[in-house]
C-alpha cells in the first residue's frame, strides 16, 4: 500500500484556517459530493488533469509524511506566535489539515500528526466528520482544534444530495464531544441545500446540544467556479442568501444556544 499522502497545495501564511498564523495542507479525496464545495479539486481521491486558460496542469501530487513535516516546519517561527486575546484568539498559529476530507487519510498522516505535536506545534483540522470512526479516533489523539461542517441535518436528503450518511455523521459528533475536544461548527448557509427552516432548526439543536467555542456561518459564494471548468464541469451559481437572512439567523443561534457566532463573508 502506498503510505505517501495525496495533497493538492501548502498554503502558507493563512489567516483565516484557524486561530494564528497557519500553514494549510489541502489533502485530496472527499466520501461527499456537496454541490456547492469550493475545491472541487480535491474531491476525487486521485490525480486529476485539468486545463485553466488553455494550460494545462494536474491537481493533487504525492508527498511523504518526511517530506511533508518537513515543508510546513518552514513556518516553524509563525507558530509560535500568540494572540492576545481569550478563547481561540489566545491560541497560537499552527498546522490546518484542510481539503476535501483529510481524515481519510489520517492513518497516513499519522506520523506527521505525532511529529508535529512532539514539536509542540499547534493543529487544527477543518473536517466534514463524515468519516470512518477509527479514523477520527486516530485523529483525536493529535488534533488540538476541530473545525467542524453542518450541512444537511435530514437523513435521506443528506443522503441524496451529499451522498453522505447523516448517523455517521452525528456518531462521530457525539465521540469529538464527549472526548473534551475543542471545536468550532462551521454552517455552509446555501439557499436551496442547506437553508431551509427545518434545516437551521436542527443545526440550532444540534448546537444546543453539544455547544462548541464558537458558531460561524458562511455564506454561500462562488470563488471556486474557476477550477469547475477547469475540470470541464459546471458551477452552481450561488446568489440567494442575503445578509439580513444571515444576521437573523446568527441572533436565533445566539439567544437558544447561548453560543457566540459570527457571519463569515469570503
Amino acid at each position: 500500500m502506498d503510505e505517501r499522502i495525496l495533497i493538492t497545495n501548502i498554503q502558507r501564511f493563512s489567516l483565516h484556517d484557524g486561530p494564528g498564523i497557519r500553514t494549510t495542507v489541502f489533502c485530496k479525496g472527499c466520501a461527499l459530493r456537496c454541490p456547492w464545495c469550493a475545491n472541487p479539486e480535491n474531491l476525487e481521491p486521485g490525480p486529476e488533469d485539468y486545463v485553466k486558460d488553455g494550460v494545462p496542469g494536474t491537481y493533487g501530487r504525492y508527498i511523504s509524511c518526511e517530506e511533508l513535516v518537513r515543508e510546513v516546519m518552514k513556518d516553524e517561527l509563525f507558530y509560535r506566535q500568540r494572540g492576545g486575546g481569550e478563547g481561540l484568539d489566545a491560541l497560537p498559529g499552527g498546522v490546518t489539515w484542510s481539503g476535501g476530507e483529510s481524515l481519510l487519510q489520517a492513518d497516513k498522516l499519522e506520523l506527521a500528526f505525532r511529529a508535529l505535536k512532539k514539536a509542540g506545534v499547534h493543529q487544527c483540522v477543518e473536517t466534514s466528520l463524515f468519516v470512518p470512526a477509527e479514523k477520527l479516533e486516530l485523529a483525536i489523539k493529535y488534533i488540538d482544534l476541530f473545525y467542524v461542517d453542518i450541512k444537511i441535518l435530514d437523513g435521506e436528503r443528506c443522503r441524496t444530495v451529499l451522498h453522505g450518511e447523516l448517523e455517521q455523521y452525528l456518531e462521530n459528533v457525539r465521540t469529538l464531544f464527549a472526548a473534551g475536544k475543542l471545536a468550532v461548527l462551521r454552517v455552509p448557509v446555501i439557499g436551496g441545500f442547506t437553508d431551509s427552516e427545518a434545516n437551521r432548526q436542527a443545526a440550532v439543536d444540534l448546537i444546543k446540544k453539544y455547544p462548541p467555542m464558537k458558531v460561524e456561518l458562511i455564506k454561500e459564494h462562488n470563488l471556486g467556479q474557476s477550477k469547475y471548468i477547469s475540470l470541464g464541469r459546471t458551477p452552481l451559481d450561488l446568489h440567494t442568501v442575503t445578509d439580513e437572512s444571515l444576521e437573523r439567523y446568527k441572533e436565533a443561534i445566539v439567544m437558544n444556544t447561548g453560543v457566540p457566532a459570527e457571519v463569515c463573508r469570503i
